[in-house]
């Protein structure tokens, strides 16, 4: 069994993976922006700890694996960021083991930038999870949809690289924080997406940019008698709008593979295929079993890269 430990900026989750199912599943709501606004790793390091004495107390654990921001200057500790391209093997190779007071002995998966372009903590794990998962082959690029949209390239060797933007955030701030807010609806509250609508709204962000196609959100409300699904739906539309850019790049050669939440995979997946580029929906159960899987791929490979067997010990 080993505990996998998957730290957010609001969020920490520790999962115990035994190779075909998650046997436990719990989480605390700090993460490392707790750390950022306290100026300490205290308050994070106190609930990681807690978390695995859960653990321990529910079976006894091979192995204590973490990525994502926990790796942060303002999570549990510091792991520097590998330059792309990475190859799986040399990402297993980097897992760096730090004793973590309390806690005992840590394998972290180090993050990923790409030159002075983008960074990522926590996606590396994702998708080599979900290439194990889906069983991928060749070129294959992965967006993934979160609180930022990141576009990640990846082959049969590993990760070329990474691009990001803002999308969640803007969505969140743009419907809760501006004018806009009467014209929509809460995004996480949106069921099903007007395809009619997102596409209008994407086509208005190609032809007049992001801000002005946001306004517009606005004028469909005042003018159109929108509804405000449809101005939300409109507004997901907009927003990918440079998401598509991304991938008219890349070309119609490369698989793409969406995953997060349904309202922004299904009206992306709809328009990929209205323009001939080859897409696929990550399910739902791949989506959330990807991070803990990728993480003990990488575990197992780098047991055997680094002579590592028997299972590394994690009593403290």
């Amino acid at each position: 069994m080993i505990a996998f430990l998957d730290g957010g900026t609001t969020q920490t989750r520790l999962r115990i993976w035994d190779g075909q199912v998650v046997r436990l599943d719990t989480a605390v709501p700090i993460g490392a922006r707790t750390g950022a606004i306290e100026g300490s790793g205290q308050a994070l390091q106190e609930a990681v700890r807690e978390l695995i004495a859960t653990a321990r107390q529910f079976c006894p654990l091979d192995a204590v694996v973490a990525c994502g921001m926990l790796t942060s200057p303002t999570g549990l500790t510091e792991v520097p960021h590998l330059l792309a391209p990475v190859s799986t093997e040399r990402l297993a190779r980097s897992l760096v083991s730090r004793e973590i007071e309390g806690c005992g002995p840590v394998l972290f998966i180090p993050g990923i930038r790409t030159q002075d372009m983008d960074v990522m903590r926590g996606e590396e794990t994702e998708v080599t999870g979900l290439r194990q998962r889906l069983g991928l082959r060749g070129p294959v690029n992965f967006l993934h949809f979160g609180s930022h949209d990141k576009l990640i390239q990846t082959d049969d060797g590993g990760i070329q690289g990474s691009l990001t933007n803002l999308n969640g955030e803007l969505l969140s701030a743009m419907t809760g924080e501006t004018i806009l807010k009467s014209s929509t609806q809460d995004p996480s509250a949106l069921l099903d997406v007007d395809f009619s609508w997102w596409r209008q709204g994407l086509e208005a962000a190609r032809q007049h940019g992001l801000s002005r196609a946001a306004f517009l959100v606005r004028i469909g409300g005042l003018l159109r008698g929108a509804a405000p699904g449809q101005g939300t739906s409109w507004l997901l539309g907009a927003l990918a709008e440079g998401n598509w850019r991304w991938i008219e790049q890349a070309g119609p050669e490369r698989l793409t593979v969406l995953y997060g939440r349904s309202t922004v995979t299904r009206p992306f997946a709809a328009y990929l295929a209205e323009r001939g580029f080859p897409v696929q929906i990550a399910s739902e159960t791949d989506s959330a079993l990807a991070a803990v899987a990728g993480a003990a791929h990488l575990y197992d490979l780098w047991r055997d890269l680094a002579g590592h067997r028997p299972s590394m010990p994690v009593q403290p």
